[in-house]
């Protein structure tokens, strides 16, 4: 081989590198800001991502409560680590092994006969199980195109990989504790409940017509909660008030869980199940109330039930 023909193998290889590194940074950067997009919509929702969670029935109540957040943050710190490029070739391994493990527990899911999807993108995205397995098989497309792309590079030096590890890390967590208390009830996009708002706002239109007429104190309350029984009985209480206006009980928990919650609380108003699509529009934390007349919410209160003197 002559000094020219080497010199041209060695540009096309050159080239071939470029072309290839440029493919798996694309999809490095790509897959990280789906994971990290994905953790902070479930951490603005982290009560209603664990109650997803549970609903799968593979941990207890109490481990549910633990994995649930730590999830989210784990998700948060993957996608900030592919990102900015920490130990790359690992880091898309891990998020390989992660979207296997969801595919694997939307499919028990399936079997189950279950038709609600995982929560992957928190309450804000509403798929069925079979669309979020075809989307996390493309997402490890993405991650092996990462792996493909980056072998042979370290990525950010081991100083910077841990100041990014141990910052994102503490953020998120931070995020996710303080998530439900954070001021973001008056931007639309998380939540649209507020003195003002009508019926067709809330998606509640056509769900819940009777609102449209007259006064109405709707509670948004979790009936698996350890303070159910407490908010029923305080709403029980507004119930039998001369003058109160009827009162309607709105929860994300399943059938079997309310009619268990009626069986043991005996509350004296209806309480009905609200679909998944209407959660990100009501709360973000619960429990919830707020006042409706004639079909517009003229009052919302979080944490308790109004008393009687704010409702005559």
């Amino acid at each position: 081989m002559d000094a020219a023909t080497g010199a041209h193998a060695l540009q096309g290889n050159a080239r071939w590198v470029s072309w290839r590194g440029g493919l798996g940074h694309a999809g490095r950067i790509l897959l990280g800001a789906i994971f990290l997009f994905s953790g902070i919509a479930k951490g603005l929702t982290p009560s209603e991502f664990t109650q997803q969670v549970a609903g799968y029935g593979i941990l207890g109540p109490r481990l549910t409560a633990l994995a649930a957040p730590a999830l989210i943050v784990f998700e948060i710190v993957l996608g900030v680590a592919l990102v900015c490029a920490v130990r790359p070739v690992l880091t898309a391994g891990a998020s390989i092994v992660l979207l296997l493990i969801f595919i694997g527990i939307e499919a028990y899911g399936l079997s189950a006969g279950r038709t609600e999807a995982c929560g992957c993108f928190g309450a804000y995205s509403s798929r069925t199980p079979a669309e979020v397995i075809g989307e996390d098989l493309l997402f490890v497309l993405l991650g092996a195109i990462a792996i493909w792309g980056s072998r042979g590079w370290e990525g950010l030096r081991a100083g910077g990989a841990g100041a990014v590890l141990v910052a994102s890390l503490l953020i998120s967590t931070a995020f996710v504790v303080a998530s439900p208390s954070l001021p973001f009830f008056n931007i639309p996009v998380i939540t649209r409940l507020a003195p003002g708002a009508v019926l067709a706002d809330l998606k509640l239109e056509k769900r819940l017509p009777a609102l449209a007429e007259g006064r109405h104190l709707v509670a948004l309350f979790d009936v698996t909660d350890a303070r159910a029984a407490g908010i029923a009985e305080a709403l029980n209480a507004l119930a039998a008030t001369q003058g109160a206006p009827p009162i309607l009980g709105l929860t994300p928990s399943t059938e079997q869980e309310i009619d268990a919650f009626l069986w043991t609380a005996v509350p004296a108003f209806e309480v009905k199940r609200i679909d998944r699509e209407v959660i990100p529009v009501l709360y973000r934390r619960l429990p919830r109330f707020f006042l409706v007349d004639s079909g517009r919410v003229t009052a919302v209160y979080d944490g308790a039930p109004p008393e009687a003197k704010d409702l005559l």
